[in-house]
């Protein structure tokens, strides 16, 4: 084969690894945004003193982990109290930031500030005065991710029978590049300019058609020279 085909084909696959290599770090690049919170947060909450007591300091511990069982840390985690309401609207389980408006439009009784995370990795504390007797929404709001939050909702009693340890399920999040362009310019752009720059290296260094003519001349007369 000729030493131009020969580099040519060098030039081909080593940008053939480029790209790959680029899309890679695109595709890493753009993780943390694509896939900040897009699993399933798994978590339970306790309150202290349980049944906590109108009008005194009480304590909530929150306890995060993932999918897998690991815990949660670092996480901006806050709470609201709403007292139930038969004829307003249904609260879910479960939801993101946009998909909560109607029930959120009303002031909660208690609103936390940010939970402050423990030395038990995945664990959150926060404290407030208690509102009246009486059964309330609690809802565990999770803004790690200003793009969109993720919201639990569970019942919690005040003055009445003991709460004990209650559980519920922060909702994925998935977010988008924050516009198309960002995602054109690591997806394509980069690679591809890493692949043309690549490839004008390359064939920089290999021999011109007339220099692999010469030095197969120069081969031939040495061979029939000896």
């Amino acid at each position: 084969m000729s030493e131009p085909a020969s580099s040519l084909k060098q030039a081909a696959r080593s940008l053939t690894k480029v790209l790959a290599l680029s899309a890679l770090l695109a595709s890493l690049a753009l993780a943390p945004t694509a896939g900040a919170h897009a699993t399933l947060v798994i978590g339970d909450l306790q309150v202290a003193p349980d049944p906590p007591v109108p009008g005194a300091q009480m304590e909530i511990r929150l306890r995060l982990e993932d999918t897998l069982l690991v815990p949660l840390e670092k996480a901006h985690v806050r709470v609201e109290l709403r007292s139930l309401d038969p004829a307003g609207p249904t609260v879910p389980e479960s939801a993101i930031g946009s998909e909560a408006s109607d029930f959120l439009n009303a002031e909660p009784d208690v609103s936390s500030g940010r939970f402050s995370e423990t030395t038990v990795k995945g664990t959150y504390v926060g404290r407030f005065l208690a509102p009246a007797v009486g059964e309330y929404t609690l809802s565990v709001r999770d803004t790690t991710f200003q793009d969109e939050e993720a919201i639990a909702n569970v019942s919690l009693v005040v003055g009445g029978a003991p709460n004990g340890v209650i559980a519920f399920v922060l909702p994925p999040t998935p977010l988008a590049p924050k516009s198309l362009s960002t995602w054109l310019v690591w997806v394509v752009g980069i690679p591809l300019l890493v692949g043309v720059i690549t490839t004008v290296l390359v064939l920089r260094k290999a021999p011109s058609h007339d220099e692999a003519a010469g030095l197969g001349a120069g081969r031939k007369d040495e061979e029939a020279g000896g």
